[in-house]
């Protein structure tokens, strides 16, 4: 039987694992998860594994051996396109899971991205009206409703 101090260090452990959990859960569920969650999710977890002054022994360890094995699993992972993809998500478009400064270097790739796009685009002449093509089907029922639209009026 696990005394009271074990107790409570399990307690402690189990509250910070909770966020674990829920981070699992979120990027492993069943449903489709976008990549637009990675990032916040990952930036969530390094804020819960920072080490704060209140923390004992046994959870100063914890944290760092965890933040340090994501670290390593971080730089395997194209950080570049989560912030991308995570700017482009209307949930997450205030960009609170980074810093200033690189809330500024992922708009500016935004823009370039965008610019490169348009670069690639073919030029469309101006003069030339887009005309609005119906498939057949349509063209029918629109003739069948005109039509039945005659009739009743007489």
């Amino acid at each position: 039987m696990p005394t009271a101090t074990e107790l409570e260090k399990m307690k402690k452990l189990e509250a910070l694992l909770e966020h674990c959990r829920y981070v699992s859960e979120l990027l492993g569920g069943e449903q489709f998860v976008s990549c637009s969650v990675v990032l916040p999710a990952l930036c969530h977890l390094s804020r819960v594994m920072e080490v704060t002054e209140d923390d004992p022994a046994y959870m100063i360890k914890f944290k760092g051996t965890f933040a340090a094995d994501m670290e390593g699993r971080k730089e395997k992972t194209n950080i570049t396109w989560l912030r991308v993809a995570t700017s482009l998500d209307p949930r997450f478009k205030v960009l609170k899971c980074l810093s200033k400064p690189e809330r500024v270097e992922v708009w500016g790739t935004v823009r370039a991205l965008l610019q490169e796009r348009e670069r690639e685009r073919p030029a469309q002449p101006d003069n030339q009206k887009k005309r609005a093509s119906l498939l057949p089907e349509n063209v029918n029922r629109l003739v069948c409703l005109s039509n039945w639209l005659k009739i009743k009026k007489q």
